[in-house]
């Protein structure tokens, strides 16, 4: 999945830790630094796509362009959020976590 590869490049870009029980990463350049992202919207930012809020809109925004369908922007979503333990959601958030090395 290309998606998750090119996450595993935003190690050095990214600060990442659980907060709570989602995943999200510290900005460590740019003038977005300090800023918080999840893994979506640091994917579209690290490949130039735009820079998108974690809210439930820019997600989808932040989905969109870098094509990915709308059913894998909310899997992902909900990986990155913990919402659900059951299916494919859960299988994703591993496979995040195993990546970043949460």
């Amino acid at each position: 999945m290309q998606f998750l590869l090119t996450l595993q490049k935003t190690k050095k870009s990214y600060k990442w830790h659980l907060s709570g029980n989602k995943i999200r990463g510290k900005a460590k350049n740019g003038k977005d630094r300090g800023e918080l992202f999840d893994p979506l919207t640091a994917v579209s930012r690290y490949t130039g796509n735009g820079t998108y809020d974690v809210t439930k809109r820019n997600r989808q925004r932040a989905g969109r362009s870098l094509g990915i369908s709308t059913t894998l922007t909310n899997t992902i979503v909900g990986a990155a959020d913990a919402k659900s333990n059951r299916g494919s959601e859960q299988v994703l958030r591993g496979r995040i976590k195993q990546i970043l090395g949460l």
